[in-house]
C-alpha cells in the first residue's frame, strides 16, 4: 500500500476517534481499531490482506521448491543404476521418479503466478526437462518408450509397468543404463533450479522480504492505535493523516 492509499483513507474517515481508558488493552482486532479510527482499521485490513496473499505466494513456491528437490532425489536414484541393478530396483526407482516427476511439473505450472511478477525459469527449466526425455539414447533396442515410459500431452508422464517388467525380463543392464543416463540429465537441470542464486530463490527471497515489510506495517498501524488510545486525540481528519503518515514510514 502506498502513502497516497493511506492518506486518502483518512480523507474518508468520519473523525470519530476517541480518547480511551488507560488501562485499555492493546488494539489487536480491526473492530477494537474501528472504535478509535475507521482509517486505522481500513488501512490495517488492506495491509493485512497483503500479507496473506503473500503468504500464498510464497507457500506455493515453497511446495514447488519441494517437488523439485523430491524429482532431483529421485532423479539422482535413478542416475545410480547399472549393470548389477535388480529389474525390482529399477522399476521402484523409475516409479517414483515418474511421481516426482509428474508433481513437480504440476508444481511449475500453479507456480507460474506465485512470484509476483518475477520469472521464475519455470519456462527454461520445463524445456531442459521435455529435452532431456526426447533426446536420451538408446542402449541397444533398449529406449525410453521400450520400457513403457510415455509423454502425455500435457507434458506429465505414464508408465506401463508390465511393459517395463517385460523389458527389464529380456534387457535389464540395457534399461538401466538408459534411465541412468536420463536421471543424469534430468539432475543437471533441476540442480540448476534449485541453485540459490537461481531465479526461485530470488523470488522467494523477494517475497520472504514483503512478507516481512507488510508485517511491519501492520505493528506500526497498532502501535499508531494504542497511542490514540490511551491519550488525548485531536479528533480530526489532519490528525488521523499524521498518524498513517508515521505508521507508514515506519512500515518502510
Amino acid at each position: 500500500m502506498d502513502l497516497q492509499s493511506l492518506l486518502s483513507l483518512s480523507a474518508r474517515s468520519d473523525s470519530s476517534l476517541t480518547q480511551a481508558d488507560s488501562g485499555k488493552k492493546a488494539v489487536t482486532t480491526t473492530d477494537q481499531l474501528a472504535k478509535l479510527s475507521p482509517a486505522l482499521a481500513k488501512a490495517r485490513d488492506r495491509v493485512v490482506a497483503q500479507e496473506q496473499s503473500t503468504a500464498t505466494s510464497l507457500s506455493t513456491l515453497g511446495r514447488y521448491k519441494a517437488a523439485l528437490a523430491a524429482l532431483g532425489t529421485s532423479s539422482g536414484a535413478l542416475a545410480k543404476l547399472g549393470g548389477a541393478s535388480s529389474a525390482a530396483s529399477i522399476q521402484s526407482a523409475l516409479q517414483t521418479f515418474v511421481a516426482d516427476y509428474n508433481a513437480a511439473m504440476a508444481g511449475a505450472r500453479q507456480s507460474a503466478g506465485a512470484g509476483a511478477g518475477a520469472d521464475l525459469g519455470t519456462s527454461n527449466l520445463l524445456s531442459d526437462l521435455r529435452r532431456a526425455l526426447a533426446t536420451t539414447p538408446r542402449v541397444g533396442s533398449t529406449s525410453l518408450r521400450s520400457l513403457g515410459l510415455a509423454t502425455q500431452a500435457d507434458g506429465s508422464l505414464k508408465l506401463d509397468a508390465k511393459v517395463l517388467k517385460s523389458a527389464l525380463a529380456s534387457a535389464s543392464a540395457d534399461g538401466a543404463s538408459v534411465l541412468s543416463q536420463l536421471g543424469a540429465t534430468v539432475g543437471k537441470a533441476v540442480d540448476a533450479g534449485l541453485s540459490g542464486t537461481g531465479r526461485l530463490s530470488s523470488a522467494m527471497s523477494s517475497l520472504d522480504g514483503r512478507l516481512a515489510a507488510l508485517k511491519k506495517q501492520e505493528n506500526a498501524l497498532l502501535a499508531a492505535a494504542e497511542k490514540m488510545a490511551v491519550a488525548p486525540t485531536d479528533p480530526s481528519s489532519a490528525a488521523v493523516a499524521k498518524a498513517l503518515q508515521q505508521a507508514y514510514q515506519t512500515g518502510q
